[in-house]
């Protein structure tokens, strides 16, 4: 049984998308030999400043900045586990702050340039936050009192955003990063309210549970091996 000039046409398409497909999975190959050698380990330094918002909106919210050491695990030229860990010195009212985050990255690298995506989730720490107080009230006013509680609390955090590095020679690279960092914050502090009055009572108030969205930037070098 002959094959009909469609057949024929059908077999030519499908050699010549073949034959183009390895053409340009050979050129790929040679690009991707020019590009830059990720190595499998980075570990260097950085500073990151970070903004916390007010989520009762009635302030500015606090910013506040400090050094860090960062790195990363490449699993390929696309893909590595990425982590960091920040310590930022003492800001009313939260005392000092540590940040601990490790996650992934992945994006794509040339030979002087790279650009990811990254998802990083860990924890921020701060020294010293009010907990919880009490206020005292009766005939006619407050009552001086001072059961005002600071303490260390420790909140679960999730960075979300992008990186740019640049690659000067084998082993050194530039790093910028931007995004949000989400906090996930508990509920307070705690605030009880006591009427001396008669009857006497007491009412317990509580800042909900809330996600609070916080810019954060860091310039860092890591050194490539």
């Amino acid at each position: 049984m002959r094959s009909s000039p469609s057949s024929y046409r059908m077999a030519w398409l499908t050699l010549r998308t073949i034959a183009l497909a390895i053409a340009f999975l050979l050129f790929c190959s040679t690009f991707t030999s020019a590009q830059d050698s990720p190595g499998h380990f980075e570990i260097g330094g950085n500073f990151t400043a970070i903004h916390f918002f007010d989520t009762s909106k009635i302030g500015p919210g606090v910013s506040t900045i400090g050094p860090g050491v960062e790195g990363d695990f490449n699993l390929g030229r696309h893909l590595a586990l990425d982590g960091a860990f920040t310590w930022m010195p003492g800001s009313f009212p939260r005392g000092n702050t540590i940040m601990g985050l490790i996650g992934v990255k992945a994006g794509v690298r040339t030979q002087h340039f790279g650009f990811f995506s990254k998802v990083r989730p860990g924890f921020i720490s701060f020294s010293n936050v009010v907990r919880d107080d009490t206020l005292t009230f009766g005939n006619g006013g407050f009552i001086p009192n001072s059961t005002l509680r600071f303490a260390s609390l420790t909140q679960r955090a999730l960075d979300l955003g992008g990186v740019i590095e640049y690659y000067p020679a084998q082993h050194w690279a530039f790093r910028w990063d931007f995004g949000d960092t989400l906090l996930f914050q508990e509920a307070g502090p705690t605030l009880t309210l006591i009427n001396v009055g008669t009857p006497p009572t007491n009412q317990v108030i509580s800042t909900p549970g809330r996600t609070s969205n916080n810019f954060q930037f860091s310039t860092g070098v890591h050194y490539r091996f």
